[in-house]
């Protein structure tokens, strides 16, 4: 842990947490946006200032890395919309918002959620077992962010042919390889697994 972070990691802990519960749920993809994006600034902000930039995956083993800042662009094409009204300098928004939320679906969760658990386990080297496998079933349905090797492989076993099926089958194989982990005694006794409930019951 870094020095000093423990109530702004708490904080984003809450929020990605309880983002991601409502996405592998299919509720209010909004709500998932907001969580994500607010738990994912806080949280890259801590990885910043201690100067972490890499990761690893209890479940996939190692991690390839994709054009993280062509991602974190894609994290916020909506996130200044969904947080405020107005532009920064306190200026009525000029911005076109409704044309850039008519873009918006679920699928917009997707990276969002991915950066904010990287950077959390960067920092706490630490997952809980849902976002070991959503990360493994984030690079299952981006195929081409991985580099070959030992890691596309392993995806692959876990989610074979999964950018053939549509959206909703994605995120039903990603539930059930979640219910297929969550009580997996060997990935429980695992010091990177993070263990407890999804969403804190708790402050």
């Amino acid at each position: 842990m870094v020095e000093g972070s423990e109530i702004p990691v708490r904080i984003a802990r809450h929020q990605l947490g309880t983002a991601l519960s409502l996405f592998i749920r299919n509720k209010d993809p909004l709500s998932v946006q907001a969580l994500a994006c607010g738990g994912s600034e806080v949280i890259e902000r801590i990885a910043q200032k201690a100067g972490i930039t890499t990761i690893s995956t209890h479940l996939i083993g190692t991690t390839s890395f994709p054009d993280v800042k062509a991602l974190r662009k894609e994290r916020n094409i909506y996130w200044n919309a969904i947080k405020h009204y107005t532009r920064t300098d306190r200026t009525d928004p000029d911005r076109d918002d409704e044309k850039v939320m008519a873009g918006f679906t679920d699928k917009a969760n997707d990276v969002v959620l991915f950066l904010g658990w990287w950077d959390y386990l960067a920092i706490t080297k630490r997952l809980p077992v849902e976002a070991q496998v959503f990360q493994a079933w984030w690079y299952g349905v981006n195929d081409k962010a991985m580099y070959p090797g030992e890691m596309r492989e392993k995806v692959r076993m876990l989610f074979p042919n999964i950018m053939a099926d549509d959206r909703a089958q994605q995120k039903r194989r990603l539930n059930r390889m979640i219910e297929k982990h969550r009580h997996n005694e060997e990935v429980l006794s695992d010091e990177r697994t993070e263990v407890g409930t999804l969403v804190p019951s708790d402050w």
